[in-house]
């Protein structure tokens, strides 16, 4: 292979990575923007049937007309549908942490070569194997708390529709917000010390 070829197929290959870099930031971006969505989506979501399902609980009292279990049945659907979105938040930050790190690697490369001198001194990331898949205080994880607190008061809602006591609600309720983070928080560790494709695929 002569000089000239070596030469295009340098430049071919920093033009692809350059892409590959602003399109995987891009990534980036979109997947810790998309938990906020979900987040607020959700919170409105819930607000709303579960002022609806309690005042419509209300008006069945004073008009002496029973539709608990319509009432409940939505709001299991609801629960589910709320569940199956806290999976998606989760599911959401395996997909952030493995593009987060193929941007550190890279940086990590053309940063090696210390560009007009450029030393990285500040600590830029570029340890490809951070973020962790699981980080307590990262704000994806606060979103993934609240998301399960949500779920949580929904059961709250639907206990209280079914006339349990209150010591039932509060251990039921409690119990559905820990069982989602234990999940969560499981699943995510399992990703760690993995390649993207097995993180990603479980292949």
């Amino acid at each position: 292979m002569n000089e000239k070829e070596i030469s295009f197929q340098t430049k071919e290959s920093i033009r692809f990575l350059e892409s590959d870099f602003n399109q995987c930031f891009e990534q980036v971006r979109y997947y810790d923007a998309q938990v906020v969505n979900i987040f607020k989506f959700l919170a409105t979501f819930y607000t709303t049937i579960a002022g609806l399902a309690l005042g419509i609980y209300k008006f069945c009292l004073e008009k002496n007309i029973d539709l608990t279990i319509a009432l409940v049945v939505g709001l299991v659907i609801g629960l589910i549908f709320g569940i199956l979105m806290f999976f998606l938040v989760v599911r959401n930050r395996v997909y952030f942490v493995c593009c987060m790190r193929y941007v550190n690697e890279q940086r990590k490369l053309f940063l090696s070569f210390k560009p007009l001198g450029f030393e990285n001194k500040s600590g830029m990331y570029t340890n490809y194997s951070q973020p962790p898949f699981f980080n307590w205080l990262s704000s994806q994880s606060c979103w993934m708390y609240l998301i399960a607190l949500l779920n949580a008061f929904l059961l709250g809602v639907i206990l209280y529709l079914g006339k349990q006591k209150m010591c039932i609600i509060i251990i039921w309720t409690g119990l559905l917000f820990l069982v989602q983070l234990l999940f969560g928080i499981i699943y995510l560790c399992t990703r760690e010390n993995k390649s993207t494709s097995k993180a990603v695929f479980g292949k």
